[in-house]
């Protein structure tokens, strides 16, 4: 058997090859707030019923009180007379209709909008019946990314603010402690590295050189004495004489009972045994001593392996097989209930020139020439480009749905420039336009000049108006990239190249200049032996003076971006009119035991080498001959084998069916990561500056 595996953005790859719709081995799971309790169905308190307030409608007190400017955390709502179709909006913006969660009547869960920094009123409506908690809930200015860590301190962390203005000599402090290594990216981004502390929840502020002015999250980071509860992975500091095991179902976040579990490939040794009712188990003894290995087994699952590492606590997600024998078949629909609202943006675009009180002509536009128009185009800011996510809250939607107009025309003109209307998903974003000429035949489109509006709100069904745009930036600039320190090409590849540069507003997104599914800042070279050229580009002035680059640098295989490949990624990029640099990349992993096509060998240990960079992690991605997840490994980044015991002896267990393999290597640079604290949260791309994939067959 063999398969074409095409190109895929690598987190979403992670959670295809393994057949799970959650993302790369991660559970969706709720963070568990202390006033959140548990479920009482048909709204029930679980109290005893006093008589007292019978009827009425309270809203006491939001908990926390407070949370970042892009939403998107858990809050719970405590009052009374809380129903499932109560509505709640923060400083007059709902909340998502499907991001209502009743606890009891007492109590509602709800994930927060975005929002404008400050202090805003929460109201909730009930059956027509309003209430308001004046000054109820604090936007704060910054986020934290990520929020969690082990104790040891070290944790490379990303502060992104909205209306912030980060420079040289800021001083971060987490909790009462310095951050280390302070990067000031860009106005709206900050990195550093969090100082150890004792387990618990504390606050994160950055302070800034020039006045001493505080900005801060509260409640921002979380350090872990053992590996996070809700990102699993490795913690607790070295081992010493144990290692304590924790087994979760990737998809629903239960644990996992009677997995099968080994300390090595000796399966002689007493360090094995199955998970209790609690997914645990704890393996102690002088023998069990760093680097350890620990592979983890149990029939309907993926099996999963973390190899030569040393950390007290190991909590792994292990994936369901979506197979209908292990009573697992295509997920059920979700059952009818309230759903998702987008927003509509509207405004005008505007062009200086005579006339004050009237549209100008389109002056930085050149006149089109037969068979050409002018043409301007409108679009939000996309949340992430780096990360994959399906949830619908982040998905840029069509801008032109619901009969909005983001296709700009000379004519008809508006009060005083030319107006617009677009689809948009709620949040807080930029809105921005591109006008040049565009071909009548094919479409082909040519910008000369942007706009931006900054600061724009949108909230779930909401219709903001007003929000003019002045096409006042030329795009008469350049972005020069050259590659260096390229590895070596396989037999297979890499032979061709692709550069894309995309602009980075903080807080409010980035800026990805696609028109008529056409990506006009992505570049494509045969050769990579000249410096490649982004044109046309604006200058970082006036709207976009805190915007930077965010430039992706691949080396691919075929006319599909196909691996086997090598990527880079470099950020807070301001090189305007100059060259930038890009080297340091990840060699391509290239087998060979077995090499590609040939059986397993005798030891069942897989071996790849690699030139170039080293990375930090390897993640080996094995599919069974059945086409189930077969194993999923996690291997520090300067080892380059790992090892398949043969498990088929333990009852309950099945060796990996016999036939045609596929396995793959991720070999991933992750800035400040440290393999004995791994994350799952690690598996997501955006936190990726470096990588490198291929793919192999092998036989069983």
């Amino acid at each position: 058997m063999s398969r074409r595996l095409l190109p895929v953005a690598p987190a979403l790859l992670l959670s295809i090859v393994v057949g799970c719709d959650g993302g790369p081995g991660l559970p969706d799971a709720d963070v568990v707030l202390v006033d959140s309790g548990p479920v009482i169905p048909d709204g029930g308190t679980g109290l005893p019923d006093t008589g007292i307030g019978e009827g009425s409608l309270l809203l006491d007190r939001v908990v926390p009180p407070y949370g970042p400017y892009s939403g998107g955390n858990r809050v719970v709502l405590r009052g009374r007379g809380f129903d499932r179709e109560s509505q709640v909006r923060f400083g007059g913006l709902d909340v998502q209709p499907a991001d209502h969660r009743l606890i009891d009547d007492r109590r509602l869960e709800v994930v927060v909008p975005a929002g404008e920094v400050g202090v805003v009123d929460v109201e909730v409506t009930v059956a027509g019946e309003t209430v308001t908690l004046t000054d109820g809930y604090a936007y704060e200015p910054i986020t934290v990314d990520p929020n969690s860590g082990a104790v040891a301190g070290g944790t490379f962390i990303t502060i992104t603010g909205r209306g912030t203005s980060f420079a040289a000599g800021d001083r971060v402090t987490v909790g009462r402690g310095a951050c280390t290594d302070v990067n000031v990216v860009s106005p709206a981004v900050i990195t550093c590295r969090v100082p150890p502390a004792v387990a618990g929840t504390v606050d994160v502020t950055v302070i800034a050189a020039e006045d001493a002015r505080e900005t801060t999250a509260t409640d921002g980071f979380t350090y872990f004495d053992s590996t996070d509860p809700f990102s699993g992975g490795l913690g607790g500091g070295p081992i010493s004489g144990a290692i304590n095991l924790t087994v979760i179902d990737a998809m629903t976040g239960a644990p996992v009972n009677d997995a099968y579990a080994i300390v090595g490939e000796d399966l002689s040794t007493v360090h094995q045994g199955l998970t209790d009712s609690l997914g645990q188990i704890t393996f102690s003894g002088p023998d069990v001593m760093p680097p350890a290995t620990v592979h983890i087994s149990k029939f309907c699952y993926e099996r999963t392996s973390v190899v030569a590492f040393d950390a007290r606590d190991v909590t792994v997600f292990l994936i369901p097989w979506m197979d209908p024998m292990c009573g697992e078949g295509e997920p059920e629909p979700p059952p009818p209930g309230r759903g998702r609202n987008g927003a509509f943006i509207e405004g005008e675009l505007i062009w200086y020139g005579p006339n004050e009180m009237g549209p100008n002509p389109w002056g930085n536009v050149p006149e089109a020439r037969e068979g050409w128009t002018r043409v301007a185009y409108v679009y939000t800011t996309s949340m992430n480009i780096y990360a994959v996510t399906r949830d619908p809250r982040y998905a840029n939607p069509d801008p032109g749905a619901g009969g909005s107009i983001h296709r700009v025309l000379e004519s008809p003109t508006g009060r005083f420039g030319y107006p617009y209307s677009i689809f948009a998903r709620p949040a807080g974003l930029a809105v921005y336009a591109l006008a040049g000429l565009e071909n009548d035949r094919d479409g082909r489109f040519i910008p000369y000049v942007m706009g931006v509006a900054r600061s724009v709100l949108a909230g779930p069904g909401q219709t903001v108006t007003g929000v003019d745009v002045v096409m006042n930036i030329p795009l008469d600039h350049y972005l020069e990239v050259e590659l260096t320190e390229l590895p070596e090409a396989t037999r297979l590849g890499p032979d061709r190249f692709r550069l894309r540069a995309d602009l980075d507003l903080g807080g409010e997104g980035v800026i990805v200049n696609v028109v008529n599914d056409v990506d006009l800042n992505t570049v494509r070279r045969r050769d990579a032996s000249r410096a490649i050229r982004f044109i046309p580009e604006p200058s970082l002035e006036g709207a976009l003076v805190d915007g930077r680059f965010r430039v992706e640098a691949g080396w691919f295989t075929g006319s599909f971006d196909s691996q086997p490949y090598t990527v880079a990624v470099e950020t807070g990029v301001t090189a305007i009119d100059a060259t930038l640099r890009i080297g340091g990349f990840v060699g391509i992993p290239v087998p060979t035991a077995p090499a590609s096509g040939e059986r397993l060998p005798a030891d069942r240990v897989l071996r790849w080498t690699a030139d170039g960079a080293t990375p930090d992690l390897n993640i080996i991605i094995l599919v069974d001959a059945t086409g189930n997840p077969g194993w999923r490994m996690f291997v520090p980044g300067d080892v380059r084998e790992a090892p398949i015991p043969d498990l088929s002896s333990i009852e309950g267990i099945d060796d990996l069916t016999p036939g045609f393999i596929t396995w793959a290597v991720f070999a991933v640079s992750i800035p400040g990561f440290e393999f004995d604290n791994f994350r799952y949260d690690y598996l997501d791309s955006r936190f990726w500056s470096r990588w490198a994939v291929d793919f192999y067959t092998a036989q069983r």
